[in-house]
């Protein structure tokens, strides 16, 4: 439904030639909810303004729905934008419109009658949960009903494709929770496909299916959210993982410890989440291994859970426990500590 292939996005500045996108493809199926995230800078709000063409990309191609929208005429462009909504983290609503008029502005400039305006609002305030609100002004609200606003104005146009810039980034823990569920029900509901981006790693983990990792405009990482979370390959991966997870120790912790044996990361997945195989380990292998810190994070599809232990014994013993664990679908990493011989 959504492809990016090979796109480019510079910018000129006053030194030189800026590129805000290095070469990224991305592809979106019709149904599933991708994220892209990346820290501030990675080039993030571009990319994510190419797939509409707000911005035009440098080169390369944004096919939606068969359609090269880079080569589309005007008239192909204006049809395929109004199957694209686009909620942005400030909201946009306009301050003197009640939230009936902000959904309903687009639906007028589309020429609906006022019979099917009418229609459409009730709908959409209702699927977002503003059906009281209709005569409330914007000031009159929270974040999380603003946010809920602006989503229903993008949903009144009956979009196939939901882009969300930063949609959370301005709101709260629990009212970002409440916004994510919602992206969940229209996904679910409506079959709407979503893109979104983020530098909030519980975004990604909540609602989406595929996660693409960007920096300084380059895609660095790409994988479903499962692999993504239990098998990070570049840094920049592994740094957000650890702002939700802990996935490692502290050097400075591991030295002050003087461990010796080693200090390692189970990480269970899918049916290892059930299996008592620190237990197993205990019996099986007469050690006593030590957590030194644990946690579960629920994605979209699955569980994943990190155990960092420190097993103190041989080289030999940690080998022989290494292998039975992976054997049982743990996947290993070694941390630090020193074996014995």
């Amino acid at each position: 439904m959504i492809q990016l292939q090979s796109v480019v996005k510079q910018f000129e500045a006053k030194n030189g030639t800026v590129t805000a996108v290095d070469q990224v493809d991305i592809q979106v199926k019709k149904g599933e909810i991708h994220g892209v995230i990346g820290y501030s800078g990675a080039g993030k709000s571009t990319l994510i303004r190419c797939v509409n063409l707000l911005e035009r990309p440098t080169s390369g191609k944004v096919i939606i729905n068969g359609v090269d929208l880079t080569k589309a005429s005007p008239e192909q462009l204006r049809q395929s934008r109004q199957k694209i909504g686009m909620i942005f983290q400030h909201f946009n609503l306009l301050k003197t419109a009640t939230v009936y008029d902000n959904i309903a502005i687009p639906l007028k400039l589309l020429g609906y009658s006022k019979q099917e305006v009418e229609e459409k609002v009730k709908k959409y305030a209702e699927i977002v949960g503003l059906t009281e609100k209709l005569a409330s002004y914007p000031n009159q609200l929270s974040g999380g009903q603003k946010q809920r606003v602006a989503i229903a104005r993008s949903l009144s146009q009956e979009p196939e494709i939901l882009l969300s810039d930063e949609a959370t980034s301005a709101l709260d823990p629990e009212t970002t929770d409440s916004i994510l569920d919602l992206l969940l029900e229209i996904n679910e509901k409506l079959g709407i496909t979503i893109l979104l981006i983020t530098h909030e790693m519980n975004v990604i983990q909540k609602i989406c299916d595929y996660v693409y990792v960007l920096e300084k405009g380059k895609l660095v990482e790409h994988n479903t959210a499962i692999e993504l979370f239990t098998k990070p390959q570049h840094p920049t991966t592994r740094k957000f993982l650890n702002t939700i997870s802990q996935r490692s120790l502290p050097d400075s912790l591991i030295e002050q410890l003087n461990l010796t044996g080693a200090v390692i990361r189970l990480t269970f997945v899918g049916e290892s989440t059930g299996k008592p195989l620190i237990a197993d380990v205990a019996s099986r292998f007469h050690v006593q291994p030590n957590i030194l810190a644990a946690n579960i994070v629920e994605l979209k599809n699955g569980i994943v859970g990190n155990i960092v232990v420190h097993i103190n014994g041989t080289a030999a013993d940690i080998a022989d426990i290494t292998r039975y664990l992976t054997d049982n679908g743990v996947q290993i990493d070694v941390l630090g500590g020193t074996a014995n011989e």
